[in-house]
């Protein structure tokens, strides 16, 4: 009987425990109700778990059917934009884009979740509002969390007097420069002076977009590669100057401008060959261009279909990724099942 008792006991207290592990992972209850929709079902010290396990994890936000721009003339009404949070093997974080202005609210739940207290970077790719919203909000970034040190491309230099007035120095990134963060190298790929000196578009929207920063990252075999919104162009113009080297050959890759169909050539595909692809920003990925990636990659995630997006490596040459939902469409699934391209 008193065994009997003692196991009873034991099966109470796990019960209990099991109980209050799921209330810590799903609850919400500390989110507005408002929000509580968009967040991230995901709670979690981000910094000590890459810190502990010597890992890279890329966090991809994401809005969950938040309806950011609901006046979109092409009729993306869930446009809420682009946002990364990295998380360096030694903890340090680094927030690249931020959304749209209208997103922040969802943006800082989401970090508060993820248990960011401050930053020590943050990345302006280039200076669009689907881009820089979210740092300039008054329920934003700057606004909220200190700021160690901003990066951007140069384009807009007016970025300068904007982050300098929450005294977070800002720096130019330009083509060749490099960062070592947590042993991670950051290398700089685009732009160049001359791109932001004699831009080569007639149309503005492109120039600014071709000059987004194009940042690789290594951390010991494993690769990934960060682009902004390039267009078609600056595809071409990198693909000429990196493919022989290698550099633009990665095992991740952010696409190009949300997926969307003004980037992803398969010039561009195939110089890059990555073994795993995520877009961000709820722009629906046309079909050509997800087959043009999924010759190469395992699948190409996307918050549209996937919700949040969350990649991570230990430094071998490969990566693990999760999704906060199962995929809301089998439209792909077939150019996930072709045969892969080898990419060695």
């Amino acid at each position: 009987m008193k065994l009997r008792r003692i196991f009873a006991t034991l099966l109470i207290v796990l019960l209990t425990l099991s109980l209050t592990a799921c209330s810590q992972k799903d609850t919400l209850s500390d989110v507005p109700e408002e929000l509580r929709p968009y967040v991230t079902p995901w709670k979690l010290d981000v910094v000590r778990k890459a810190a502990d396990n010597k890992e890279l994890h890329f966090y991809f936000m994401s809005g969950e059917g938040f309806e950011a721009s609901p006046g979109n003339t092409r009729g993306q009404t869930e446009k809420w934009g682009d946002c990364c949070l990295v998380v360096f093997p030694d903890g340090q974080t680094m927030l690249i884009d931020s959304g749209f202005e209208v997103y922040s609210p969802i943006l800082m739940q989401n970090l508060k979740r993820m248990g960011i207290e401050k930053l020590d970077y943050v990345m302006l790719s280039h200076p669009h509002t689907d881009h820089y919203g979210g740092f300039f909000a008054p329920e934003g970034v700057l606004k909220n969390i200190p700021v160690g040190q901003a990066y951007h491309n140069g384009y807009n230099k007016s970025m300068h007097q904007r982050f300098g007035a929450y005294n977070v120095p800002l720096q130019t990134l330009l083509t060749g420069d490099t960062l070592t963060i947590g042993g991670v190298k950051l290398t700089v790929l685009s732009p160049d002076q001359n791109q932001l000196d004699h831009p080569t578009e007639s149309n503005k929207v492109t120039n600014e977009n071709n000059a987004s920063l194009v940042v690789r990252m290594d951390y010991g075999e494993f690769s990934a590669l960060f682009t902004g919104d390039l267009y078609v162009g600056e595809e071409r113009r990198l693909v000429k100057e990196y493919a022989a080297s290698g550099l633009l050959n990665v095992d991740f890759l952010k696409l190009p401008h949300h997926g969307d169909s003004t980037s992803s050539t398969l010039e561009f595909a195939n110089a890059v060959t990555p073994k795993l692809a995520a877009a961000t920003g709820a722009v629906p990925i046309n079909n050509t261009i997800y087959m043009r990636y999924a010759q190469y990659a395992e699948t190409v995630l996307h918050d549209l279909n996937d919700g949040y997006v969350h990649v991570w490596s230990d430094g071998s040459n490969s990566c693990q990724w999760e999704t906060s939902r199962e995929r809301g469409t089998d439209v792909y699934d077939a150019y996930d099942a072709m045969p892969k391209k080898s990419t060695d």
